[in-house]
């Protein structure tokens, strides 16, 4: 998933730095979700298509679908740079029957820049010309990136290989089967209990874990943020690995079996408001055809 930068992207490097590895950050409520934030980043917000089918799905189908959303980033004002892949592992806690398949991602300058382009009509055009019977799912987050060119447009070494990461967090309280049967009786009338927020300490403290141990296993741009795109509060993770086999050790560190673990928890406790891993996809890098540059 090879990250090609475009000269349209809205920030400029005010200072160049010399550490290319430092951490992206979500920055929410005035709260900064990492330890590591500094002066010297700039915001960033990224977005992922996510595409599932059933398996119905022609390879060469799937390649040209995400060929193509790849190479809307050179139609769209603000995109820094894009890249995409297979979903060569995908984990779900929940009902996995269209399963994720490929996806592409996209930064963008501004929020608005982001929005813009999902609602578009090149995005629109290229998923109802080539979706067949797929879906696409979409999350967008707020991150802070080094300001520094390779960082801010993913040039470098350290992005032309290896595999992303990407986790979503949710409130443990609103992923547990209680959680479920709640669901069904409010579906059928009852009133059911609104699961408890995650305070923001504790948001911070996992994060902060998640970061150390997956920089320990040599990961870049590691980073955390809200999806903006969920109704309700969830949070995404992304990093980039250099191996799958470091990917995979990383889903095996403490940090990531204790959200493993209170996903499948059948009663979470009220008192202690936990984050919870709903899923997990590990996307290989540079599987799109570059010649699409420039045309849809």
């Amino acid at each position: 998933m090879r990250a090609l930068p475009s000269s349209r992207c809205a920030h400029a490097p005010l200072q160049r730095q010399h550490a290319t590895r430092a951490l992206g950050a979500q920055q929410w409520r005035a709260r900064v979700l990492t330890h590591s934030a500094r002066a010297d980043t700039v915001p960033v917000w990224e977005t992922l298509v996510t595409v599932s089918n059933d398996g119905t799905q022609s390879s060469d189908e799937q390649q040209e679908l995400v060929d193509t959303l790849w190479s809307l980033q050179y139609r769209t004002p603000g995109a820094c740079c894009a890249s995409a892949g297979p979903v060569v592992q995908s984990v779900m806690a929940r009902d996995s029957d269209m399963a994720p398949r490929a996806a592409v991602y996209y930064r963008f300058s501004s929020q608005a820049q982001a929005e813009r382009f999902v609602a578009g009509p090149a995005f629109a055009d290229a998923k109802a010309r080539l979706l067949g019977s797929a879906a696409v799912s979409l999350s967008l987050w707020k991150v802070m990136v080094p300001n520094d060119m390779e960082a801010l447009f993913k040039r470098g070494p350290a992005f032309d290989v290896g595999v992303d990461l990407v986790l979503m967090l949710e409130p443990a309280a609103a992923v547990s089967p209680a959680a479920a049967e709640a669901a069904v009786a409010a579906a059928e009338g009852s009133a059911a209990p609104a699961a408890a927020a995650v305070p923001m300490d504790v948001v911070v403290d996992v994060v902060g874990r998640m970061q150390r141990a997956a920089l320990a296993l040599s990961a870049v741009q590691v980073s955390c943020g809200q999806d903006v795109m969920a109704l309700d509060s969830r949070f995404v993770w992304m990093g980039r690995f250099p191996q799958e086999e470091a990917a995979q050790r990383f889903l095996r560190s403490p940090v990531v079996q204790e959200l493993v673990a209170a996903a499948a928890a059948a009663s979470p406790d009220a008192s202690k408001p936990a984050l919870a891993l709903t899923s997990a996809a590990i996307i290989e890098v540079g599987a799109v055809d570059q010649s699409k540059q420039g045309r849809v």
